[in-house]
């Protein structure tokens, strides 16, 4: 498997030249939608009585005051196929490789598309992770128990869908989202005294997502087709879309991402992938209030509606 990353301590993430693992060596580190409630007066008209209060009489015999509740979109329970993670993997640990829970929950808001599955592993006792890609995939994690770092992919004969959950690793966590989010790159550029290697080709697409809180960061990436991110696994022949998040400070940054690089046949699979990722396994989301991750959601369909085939690869 290849891995996503520029020199994190995951097992098979390509390194760039000349890039090392802190500032001058790069360290392992230890890093409802509510229901709305509508109250429905329902009142029948007044009698006749002559009184200051006519108006707005009580409730007369027979009429009742109703409390009608909208509710809450349902998860739906899908079945997880398994992720295994190589025991190789947890050699000169305690732990061994343990399946995902055989089922997981759907949020309303990512329906499942024809042609799609969940997966679903656990790294680390309490560290449960899933991706969603397509049924036809085999998908295989991947465990740096040196340094935490974690991944998981998805390939099939048309492509991929990689999710790196932990870069595993001070530097590289920093290092991830340089490219595309410039809170990430001042922070990098603090952390490596100025020495950062992080670019991305010209002709990428990246939309910033607002996540309406301090300090946490989102950015959509469209690579066209033909082009290739050496940040982004899998391009360079179909276009592929990806999703950068993080938690930057003025030198740090806690970043994950997921990219997918299949077939535009399978964009629909490709955009509940990334979809999928913000509302259920982006570390950031569980900072962020029930309403701007809805607005985060909306702009993210958006980008990834507008980055369909065609001469609309345009976005701003």
């Amino acid at each position: 498997m290849t891995a996503i990353g520029r020199g994190s301590g995951c097992p098979g993430c390509p390194g760039r030249p000349g890039r090392r693992d802190n500032a001058g060596v790069r360290r392992p580190s230890p890093i409802a939608i509510g229901s709305v409630l509508v109250a429905v007066l329902v009142a029948g008209c007044a009698s006749n009585a002559a009184s200051p209060s006519a108006s707005n009489p009580p409730p007369s015999a027979g009429q009742a005051t109703a409390t009608s509740a909208t509710p809450a979109p349902t998860p739906v329970e899908v079945p997880a196929a398994a992720c295994p993670v190589p025991a190789g993997d947890y050699a000169g640990t305690r732990y061994a490789p343990h399946p995902a829970p055989a089922t997981t929950r759907l949020p309303a808001s990512v329906p499942l598309p024809a042609g799609a599955q969940v997966f679903g592993t656990e790294f680390l006792p309490g560290s449960v992770s899933y991706l969603l890609g397509p049924a036809s995939a085999t998908c295989q994690g991947a465990l740096a128990s040196a340094d935490g770092g974690e991944i998981m992919t998805a390939v099939d004969r048309s492509g991929s869908v990689t999710m790196l959950i932990r870069p595993g690793g001070v530097g590289p966590s920093t290092d991830l989202a340089c490219p595309y989010i410039p809170a990430v790159h001042a922070a990098d550029e603090a952390f490596r005294q100025g020495r950062v290697f992080c670019d991305h080709p010209s002709a990428d697409v990246i939309r910033q997502i607002p996540t309406g809180t301090p300090s946490l960061y989102a950015a959509a990436v469209l690579v066209p087709g033909h082009v290739k991110d050496p940040d982004i696994q899998g391009s360079g022949r179909d276009p592929a879309v990806a999703l950068y998040t993080a938690q930057a400070g003025s030198d740090y940054a806690n970043g994950q991402m997921i990219a997918c690089t299949l077939a535009p046949a399978q964009r629909d699979v490709c955009a509940a992938s990334l979809k999928f990722f913000l509302a259920t396994q982006a570390q950031i989301r569980t900072q962020i209030s029930a309403a701007n991750l809805t607005k985060m959601e909306n702009a993210l369909a958006s980008f990834l509606a507008a980055t369909g085939p065609g001469p609309s690869l345009t976005v701003s």
